[in-house]
């Protein structure tokens, strides 16, 4: 009876259309408009979606294949009544037959074949999501996006980096501006995949792997005019320094060295990171404090060199952290083992 009203009005707005030419331009935008109005509130409205029972629409698609109650049943595993009780309830839901007795056979009406392909490829993408997922195919386009840190975006992502072109993968690597440790909200909600940290990040939701230990070495130009190969601790001390800024769960250098020698740096310069550092102490007197391996790789750059201090000052840990939610994740799992790998040659 709706789809009729439809029909028929429908075919009246047509009319009415050709009419309010014959309208001024106003009185014709009103007038059509009305009877699209009336066009929209007479046709049978579309079900929604939580109202479906999606094991319906197993039924269907079985249906339109079998054809025949009994085949589908044995298909399905269900009893024959339920599945012409399945089919009550889809003719009720769409408002259509769907299918009608042709001698042995269920033949479909035209309304169920043209659900045929939508339903089918809706029911594909619901079992593709079920399914355990495949293994990480790092040939197909991903991007990461990490929290590295100074240490981590000179010293280990070049030579990631380099291993993924070996490997021929096609990943993408985004590096966040912010410590891995400030990056919390992002990381519970999947936008990124890790960080290394020297601050732990707390809370039963992130997970954390021990990767480095770091050794602490001083770093001056390499014409020095007052330091030779090697510094006692009181001298190191007496030298002016620049330092990093703290931050905030991270302990201090200057006030642990205080606390273990009982004298204060004297400070110049604090910078917010290390990259900055080589810098400053090729073209000074000063002397820093940072990595062994940041120290390594700055000597090969800038004329600078490490010295050797027997500094009170134990390695700093640098955890590989990540959110709970991404642990399973094959492409997660992937780029863990090879950051894992990465840092095991430094």
């Amino acid at each position: 009876m709706a789809g009729s009203l439809a029909s028929a009005l429908s075919r009246a707005l047509d009319l009415e259309e050709a009419r309010a030419y014959e309208l001024a331009p106003v009185g014709r935008a009103r007038h059509v408009a009305g009877l699209r109005y009336l066009l929209r509130m007479s046709a049978p409205p579309l079900p929604r979606l939580r109202a479906v029972d999606l094991n319906l629409l197993t039924v269907l698609d079985v249906m339109i294949l079998e054809r025949n109650v009994t085949r589908a049943a044995e298909r399905l595993g269900m009893t024959q009544p339920a599945v012409s009780s399945a089919l009550a309830r889809l003719r009720l839901l769409f408002d259509d037959d769907l299918f009608v007795r042709c001698g042995k056979e269920m033949a479909p009406t035209p309304r169920a074949l043209s659900l045929a392909g939508p339903i089918r490829k809706a029911l594909d993408l619901i079992q593709a999501s079920l399914a355990q997922p495949d293994a990480f195919d790092y040939t197909a386009s991903h991007t990461f996006k990490l929290g590295l840190g100074d240490l981590g975006e000179a010293v280990l992502l070049p030579r990631f980096l380099r291993w993924l072109e070996q490997l021929g993968a096609r990943v993408r690597i985004e590096i966040c501006r912010e410590p891995g440790a400030l990056l919390q909200n992002e990381m519970r909600l999947g936008k990124v995949a890790l960080v290394l940290d020297h601050v732990v990040i707390p809370g039963e939701g992130f997970r954390r792997e021990r990767v480095l230990d770091i050794e602490l070495v001083p770093l001056v130009r390499q014409d020095h005019p007052t330091v030779g190969p090697s510094l006692t601790v009181d001298e190191y001390m007496a030298l002016e320094h620049v330092i990093l800024e703290p931050r905030e769960g991270q302990t201090d250098l200057a006030e642990h060295t205080q606390a273990v020698v009982g004298l204060s740096r004297r400070v110049q310069v604090q910078v917010p990171h290390h990259l900055s550092m080589p810098f400053i102490v090729s073209q000074s007197n000063l002397v820093c404090t940072l990595p062994l391996p940041l120290a390594r790789l700055f000597e090969q750059h800038f004329p600078v060199r490490v010295v050797s201090c027997p500094l009170p000052i134990h390695p700093i840990p640098l955890f590989m952290m990540w959110h709970v939610s991404q642990e399973a994740d094959p492409a997660h799992q992937w780029l863990r083992r090879s950051l894992l790998d990465v840092c095991s040659r430094v």
